[in-house]
């Protein structure tokens, strides 16, 4: 899927300016995400089960280029396990790890904008959306191994909750690592909120965006 190159890129296009292929493709990664993520963490959190979903055993239905459906085999969920570590690992290890490989090479674009895009929607679901989610996000994003893979852990601290007393910011703020690059794309002014830039940003830029943001 991902060395089609330009079948991607068509179906983002519509959605965003610009001819910026690596920023075209990180937003396109954003809906990918959206689409496998959810799946596999109401079976890991909500019914403490692991769902096998590893890239080659999985089909991604696009729709005019833009991820549509997800089908996985008929036995892909896994019995019950208290451990994070087996129920997050197929969606991790032989999901997104494979998949944003071929991505970063596709746009020749370092893995680690991806790998945030991926960890923004896993936080998020499992800190703020998910009944004791939280325990499962301190155990993806506080450890340095990745599994038992032996490397380093692409999600270690990939969100992170920095205190700043910067009026309009909340404190702690929610910062991801790393900038999706949505901001190299034409008309796209308004940042989203987790966007480690509004960090490092003067004043009078930071205050451009608070009012975008009220006026959305």
């Amino acid at each position: 899927m991902a060395d089609d190159v330009e079948r991607l890129l068509a179906g983002v296009r519509p959605l965003y300016d610009g001819d910026d292929a690596r920023a075209l493709l990180s937003q396109w990664s954003k809906y990918y995400f959206n689409l496998v993520v959810p799946p596999a963490l109401v079976a890991a959190r909500v019914l403490k089960r692991p769902l096998a979903m590893a890239l080659s055993e999985s089909t991604v239905v696009l729709r005019h280029g833009l991820p549509h459906a997800l089908w996985l085999p008929y036995d892909a969920l896994g019995d019950e396990d208290d451990a994070p570590a087996p129920r997050y690992r197929s969606l991790c290890v032989e999901h997104l790890a494979p998949l944003i490989a071929q991505l970063s090479r596709a746009a020749r674009l370092a893995p680690r904008v991806f790998w945030a895009n991926a960890a923004n929607t896993l936080e998020y679901a499992l800190a703020h959306e998910l009944p004791g989610g939280g325990c499962d996000a301190d155990w993806l994003f506080g450890r340095r191994e990745f599994f038992d893979t032996g490397e380093a852990n692409p999600l270690y601290r990939a969100i992170r909750y920095v205190d700043t007393e910067r009026a309009g910011l909340a404190s702690p703020f929610r910062a991801r690592r790393v900038c999706c690059l949505r901001d190299r794309l034409p008309g796209q002014t308004l940042l989203c909120s987790a966007c480690p830039l509004l960090l490092s940003m003067s004043d009078a830029e930071l205050a451009v965006q608070l009012t975008l943001r009220e006026e959305e």
